[in-house]
């Protein structure tokens, strides 16, 4: 009987204060003002903490190192029931910022795709592939992302993405994007039109084609039109020289 008695009583909550101090307070601070090994967490919003408990980038590998989408089997990503205890408890705290969204049924698929393409896939990718932006930064692949997930990265504005509000995203837009992006097809790829932009990559490898391309074209046409005579005056008379017999 008492056997029966402890397979029938249910799990205990977690406690989101010991989760805190556990697994957060050595970057964040016990007051949650932050340290030289993580920013402070006031006023950041439920959205932003959301958004990096659910895809395992906190609580961090070692400071600053976000790693998304650990196996739980590590040890390092943290519960559904300890997510939810961790944002109960870190809820006065973060009060300010944008809330954990809601996304309702009753998506339009298309009107997404061209709300993605106007204001995503430029980082993005049409595919939802990511790609380099410059400088050490990187946009993420939006594949196999849940719709949640999205929505969180809307509001909150992770890393260098900017912060979509209710202003630049009404409630109907939130839906219809996040809808789609967690729609994106496996062969999507397939789809992109000749000339349409596919993001930071294969935009940026194109136009140093371009570059090269054009400076071979210009150096040798130069060097073929232009009399051997003639380009030394040039180089003379661009460098301040005179030319004989003038």
């Amino acid at each position: 009987m008492t056997l029966l008695i402890a397979i029938a009583a249910p799990a205990p909550t977690p406690d989101g204060a010991r989760l805190y101090a556990n697994s957060c307070a050595s970057c964040h601070a016990p007051e949650k003002l932050g340290t030289k090994d993580g920013p402070s967490l006031r006023g950041i919003g439920l959205a932003r903490v959301d958004f990096y408990l659910i895809t395992g980038r906190m609580p961090a590998a070692v400071p600053w190192l976000q790693v998304g989408h650990r196996e739980r089997r590590t040890g390092q990503q943290l519960s559904l029931g300890e997510i939810r205890a961790l944002e109960n408890y870190l809820a006065p705290t973060v009060a300010g910022g944008p809330d954990i969204p809601v996304v309702f049924a009753g998506h339009d698929l298309e009107r997404g795709r061209r709300l993605y393409a106007a204001n995503c896939e430029h980082c993005h990718a049409a595919t939802g592939e990511g790609g380099a932006l410059g400088q050490l930064t990187w946009a993420p692949s939006l594949r196999h992302v849940t719709i949640d997930v999205v929505a969180d990265a809307i509001r909150a504005g992770p890393g260098e993405m900017p912060r979509f509000g209710e202003q630049q995203f009404a409630q109907d837009d939130l839906n219809d994007v996040a809808a789609y992006v967690a729609n994106l097809p496996d062969e999507s790829r397939r789809d992109v039109p000749p000339f349409r932009s596919t993001g930071p990559v294969p935009e940026g490898a194109a136009g140093y084609l371009a570059v090269i391309v054009l400076v071979a074209f210009v150096f040798t046409f130069w060097r073929v039109d232009t009399p051997a005579l003639e380009r030394e005056e040039a180089v003379r008379r661009d460098e301040g020289g005179g030319v004989e017999g003038m």
